[in-house]
């Protein structure tokens, strides 16, 4: 494995109502337009004093500023538009797999500007690597001092706080201090994360999170995982770690997974499970092939993914008991196989969720080769400009 001791710090909390008014009116900003305080504060619901002070701030960060005032309807001074500066600040997202990275610029309305992806290999100098993609995109930008950051999100068990990859078995990495060198490599604040909670993360400010504060996000790719956000905030435990979905044991008796339990999700529902579960597929199969067995009625595929289904829903129904969150992000690789797995996972979450958690809302999202990049993005962008962090050891 490539293997360099790292240290964790432990970063300090940020006071999460300024966290959340900052995120709101930027996402506000973004999904609306100009908008005076007046008016952002009505449609958050925040007090005067606080959407005051925020923006301020963000005019201080050249984040927004203030349009010529317009006409009053009625007595009083004109009202003055908060408009956002979306190329105030631009993030670089890399989502890293053990062939390729795909790599997108993001501005801070969360759009796109640009979209690739380059060859990689996990085992040859891999900081050298991505410090050339990083690079290579600030050259060819307009304004490259714009720059506020990098992201970056891999499969695996990451500490956020020190942006190390702990495990991931996907790249082969352990206890690895990916973003401090990439860091001195750049120059650049580097923020690393677990594939799930970057989407999650960015879900926050560009996606489902702007109408819900509470929602899981169930992500189905080489590994099975899932972010959960409360209150507008992604859980990860004290060390840094985001949760482990695909290494809840679901058969005692099942198949020896790679973290050494039995049973695990991972095992019936991990991509490379998948198809090597599926009859008569050779080993480069995809899931365009394993998907054309599954079309056959009463197919054994078809069977194995409708039962793959149940137990992904009847898990994932036990977490909305536990949890009381009953809005649904379905994402990931695997979701091109949703229609074979739909029934079965619904079956599953009408055996377990409680009935008063009815009805769910679940979204399931198309899966694209940047899905990885943009999540990584979304999440730097949130931490550099929504958190105001600078190194992510801070």
């Amino acid at each position: 494995m490539f293997h360099i001791s790292s240290t964790r710090p432990r970063a300090r909390p940020t006071p999460a109502s300024e966290v959340v008014s900052r995120a709101e009116i930027l996402g506000l900003l973004a999904d609306r337009g100009p908008l005076s305080r007046g008016e952002i504060a009505k449609q958050l619901g925040l007090g005067a004093a606080t959407v005051t002070a925020q923006v301020r701030n963000l005019m201080a960060e050249g984040m927004v500023r203030d349009l010529p005032a317009g006409q009053s309807a009625g007595a009083g001074r004109p009202k003055v538009p908060v408009q956002l500066v979306p190329d105030a600040a631009v993030v670089i997202g890399l989502g890293i797999t053990p062939r390729s990275v795909a790599v997108v610029t993001m501005l801070l309305d969360g759009k796109i500007l640009t979209s690739d992806v380059v060859p990689f290999s996990p085992d040859n100098d891999p900081v050298d690597q991505l410090a050339g993609v990083v690079m290579g995109q600030m050259r060819a930008m307009a304004h490259p001092g714009r720059t506020v950051a990098v992201g970056i999100s891999v499969s695996g068990a990451v500490d956020q706080n020190s942006s190390t990859v702990i495990i991931s078995a996907t790249l082969n990495w352990e206890n690895f201090d990916l973003g401090q060198q990439l860091r001195r490599a750049v120059d650049l604040p580097v923020f690393v994360s677990n594939d799930l909670f970057a989407l999650a993360t960015r879900e926050i400010s560009f996606g489902l999170g702007r109408r819900h504060d509470d929602f899981l996000l169930l992500g189905l790719g080489p590994g099975v995982g899932m972010g959960i956000v409360n209150r507008r905030s992604v859980f990860y435990g004290p060390g840094g770690a985001s949760t482990e979905f695909g290494h809840m044991s679901v058969d005692p008796e099942g198949p020896r997974c790679v973290c050494g339990n039995r049973g695990c999700l991972q095992v019936y529902a991990g991509l490379r499970e998948l198809l090597a579960a599926a009859p008569d597929l050779a080993p480069e199969a995809t899931l365009e092939d394993l998907a054309a067995q599954a079309r056959d009625p009463g197919s054994p595929a078809g069977s194995y993914l409708d039962r793959t289904g149940r137990l992904l829903g009847r898990s994932l129904g036990g977490t909305v008991n536990l949890l009381g969150i009953s809005t649904i992000i379905v994402t990931g690789e695997t979701t091109a196989l949703w229609g074979y797995l739909r029934n079965g996972f619904e079956q599953g979450l009408q055996e377990t969720v409680l009935r008063f958690h009815h009805p769910l809302t679940i979204t399931v999202r198309e899966w694209t080769e940047a899905e990885g990049a943009i999540g990584a993005a979304g999440m730097a962008l949130h931490n550099a400009v929504v958190l105001n962090r600078s190194d992510p050891a801070a």
